[in-house]
């Protein structure tokens, strides 16, 4: 083994992570690299995580008078092993969701140990920026979870990657974001919000309170 973690159920290196699966207090949980995030997680008898995850579904209700059943399909650019795929079919039901991952061995993790078997979730592989603007679909919610301190795809925070993503929004669609910040330092989550208000009217940012995650 790489590494001789506690709970450690699986692991493997892809081209792209170190990839880590473990078991605890009855979760499973998906780490990269230095394991110091968890990307996913699964327990099969719930579904709230108090989490990044969990975010992504109030996104919509930042619009008045917004119902779920206004929600038509969802982008997921970083999929992982589907935890927010997973949340966002219970919470709007059997819709198309896009998943844009990168790595296929991810995608092979959440097959194989978080259920990621969702009948209603298509699995996309390769570049999510270039996935998502190949796409014929516009969206209701396009959320992005590909941010990991310090490994940032500098070529989804510029302008042209924020306007690829509105113009794959609907009348009244929503990007989500998925940051995290250093302790004291709040410059990417600064330098994010500067560029994306060049191109979205309005945006709004929340700590994830016990974390160092901003969405």
């Amino acid at each position: 083994a790489l590494k001789q973690n506690k709970g450690q159920v699986y692991e493997t290196e892809s081209a792209y992570n170190y990839i880590q699966v473990a078991q605890q207090n009855g979760y499973t949980i998906l780490r990269l690299n230095e394991g110091q995030g968890v990307h996913s997680i699964y327990n099969p008898n719930t579904l709230q995580y108090n989490g990044p995850w969990d975010q992504f579904l109030v996104s919509p209700y930042f619009y008045a008078d917004r119902k779920p059943s206004d929600i038509k399909r969802i982008a997921i650019v970083g999929l992982a092993a589907g935890t927010a795929a997973r949340q966002m079919t219970a919470a709007y039901g059997d819709i198309p969701i896009d998943g844009f991952e990168l790595d296929p061995k991810i995608v092979e993790v959440g097959k194989k140990y978080f259920d990621m078997n969702m009948p209603n979730l298509n699995v996309h592989i390769g570049d999510g920026r270039l996935g998502l603007e190949e796409s014929p679909y516009k969206y209701d919610i396009i959320a992005v979870d590909a941010y990991r301190p310090p490994y940032i795809p500098a070529h989804m925070t510029t302008q042209e990657f924020f306007e690829i993503v509105h113009s794959h929004l609907t009348e009244n669609g929503v990007l989500t974001i998925n940051s995290a910040s250093v302790p004291g330092d709040r410059r990417l989550i600064n330098g994010l919000a500067t560029t994306i208000g060049t191109i979205f009217p309005s945006i709004y940012t929340v700590d994830i309170p016990g974390s160092l995650n901003t969405m």
